[in-house]
């Protein structure tokens, strides 16, 4: 008798990037024989924008049939409908991200598997089941926190090197052709409502001050239409963030929005590794931690190299000089009025004399085939579905067990000021607050309550995302995709407290000499 299967997704087949993995997802379970039925989002044309009519009729029809065997939701689809017992007997939650509806799986214990599309998802994941409660000498989801695993996502250009050409989108635009024509250099950054704005202005104004001083051709960023719009609508009305200091910015340099950014349409896929091929760089400074990136390993496969903040995983994609350039120091963290000057130099460095980023990017391609291809796909998610099956769920450790180990989420802390940032915030720490953190850091919560610790700044260190906890590593469970990732820190997370340095933005961020 074949499994019935049940999809709740956010986005349709190849509708996007997630869509695309959705769309392998359900190819994979219509092989292996199950009876899927999908459900996606309704469409707000479906009636339902002010009066859920048509989700409560959905909602009836669901409750109706006998329970699934399985469901496997993406944390967006968790919308659709919350996990329960009535519509499945096991269920499965794909993370494309974070931001989706994070009080439906969080201590949730209808959830059966968590599956992490990169480490750095797996354990952030982890960390976030493992908040704890140091007063009641217990955390939020240990039993969940043991069964999170890590898919290898497949890159669909692997198999149609021109791009997949199902990934819905338009033709490039001719403007992108006529600025090519002119001789500007064009970058891109593609990544709708995801970049920081104020970083990526600040860069691509040095890089203008650079072609000018060298009488270079102008440098432009192909950016997405919708964030163009935002950006003009934030210089017009100062929201949604301040403006003041970007608008102050251009009419310094006695330049527009127009000069530095071109905007383009939802672009198909062939049409955006066209424009891979012809730019110059790509920029993902992101204020949204990526939980994979295919965009900027799509980049470097077509040999277009990213330069990024590193957030999420972004910093852990490729190893380094591999063709994404990880750059966040001090000064950014800092907000001083320089402090994007030095990646403007690297680029236009680069941009000069690219046999280098060319090499790296080549490097970079090889293993990305060798990486992210069906077989490894396939083989992860049919090892998550045995595990499923095998009704062999992890138990979870003793709360007294577990570790204090830096956030997975942070990027940079400076030791003797405090100042910090991550995928989570951005802060500086109190005095009592950086006085403690060497003291817990590598520590069992057992020891740290042994040791009387005041559970205040060792509370607020958890709450701002600097600390997490993490099993021991005798309970560890596996990652029987780890080898596909032999490049990610051996968890950065885990290591003994070093100094993070520039010239390797790839070393774990702790502190040195704790």
């Amino acid at each position: 008798m074949s499994m019935r299967t049940r999809l709740y997704l956010e986005a349709e087949p190849f509708q996007n990037a997630s869509g695309a993995i959705n769309a392998w997802v359900e190819e994979e379970l219509r092989a292996l024989g199950h009876e899927v039925e999908r459900f996606n989002h309704l469409h707000p044309n479906a009636g339902d924008s002010g009066i859920p009519v048509a989700n409560a009729r959905r909602v009836l029809a669901l409750h109706s049939r006998p329970a699934a065997d399985l469901a496997i939701y993406c944390d967006l689809g968790l919308g659709i409908r919350a996990p329960s017992r009535e519509l499945a007997r096991r269920t499965l939650v794909l993370f494309h991200g974070l931001h989706g509806h994070p009080t439906t799986w969080l201590g949730n214990p209808l959830i059966d598997l968590y599956g992490a599309l990169s480490p750095y998802m797996h354990d952030t994941l982890t960390s976030l089941l493992l908040t704890p409660d140091w007063s009641g000498r217990r955390c939020l989801d240990p039993r969940g926190a043991a069964n999170v695993g890590t898919l290898v996502p497949f890159l669909p250009c692997l198999e149609a090197p021109d791009g997949e050409s199902r990934l819905q989108g338009v033709e490039l635009p001719r403007a992108v052709q006529e600025a090519l024509e002119r001789g500007e250099v064009l970058g891109h950054a593609i990544q709708p409502g995801k970049a920081d704005w104020p970083a990526v202005c600040a860069i691509l104004l040095g890089l203008r001050t650079h072609a000018r001083e060298h009488g270079r051709p102008p440098v432009r960023l192909v950016v997405a239409a919708q964030d163009f719009a935002l950006l003009q609508h934030v210089i017009r009305f100062g929201f949604p963030f301040p403006a003041h200091a970007l608008a102050q910015a251009l009419q310094a340099a006695d330049t527009t929005l127009e000069d530095l950014l071109l905007p383009v349409p939802h672009l198909s896929q062939p049409a955006l590794f066209r424009l891979f091929r012809e730019a110059r760089f790509g920029l993902s400074y992101n204020v949204t931690p990526e939980p994979f990136g295919m965009y900027v390993l799509e980049s470097v496969l077509n040999g277009c190299p990213v330069y990024t903040n590193g957030a999420g995983n972004n910093r852990h994609a490729l190893p380094p000089r591999h063709g994404i350039h990880v750059h966040e120091t001090e000064a950014m963290a800092a907000g001083a009025p320089d402090a994007y000057a030095s990646i403007a130099a690297r680029i236009f460095q680069d941009v000069l004399a690219p046999a280098p980023v060319r090499e790296a990017c080549q490097r970079g391609a090889a293993l990305i085939r060798r990486t992210f291809t069906r077989a490894a796909f396939s083989s992860g998610f049919r090892a998550g579905l045995a595990r499923l099956e095998s009704d062999a769920a992890r138990p979870g450790c003793a709360f007294e067990d577990l570790v204090v180990r830096l956030s997975p989420t942070v990027r940079k802390l400076d030791a003797p000021s405090g100042r910090f940032r991550s995928d989570y915030r951005d802060d500086q720490l109190g005095e009592e607050e950086q006085a403690l953190l060497p003291q817990v850091l590598g520590k069992s919560a057992g020891d740290v309550l042994r040791a009387d610790t005041r559970l205040t700044p060792l509370e607020a260190l958890f709450d701002k995302g600097v600390l997490s906890l993490t099993p021991p590593e005798s309970a560890r469970p596996p990652r029987s995709t780890l080898g596909a990732w032999a490049w990610y820190p051996p968890d950065a997370t885990f290591l003994e407290p070093s100094l993070l340095r520039d010239s390797d933005p790839r070393q774990s961020p702790l502190l040195p000499g704790a």
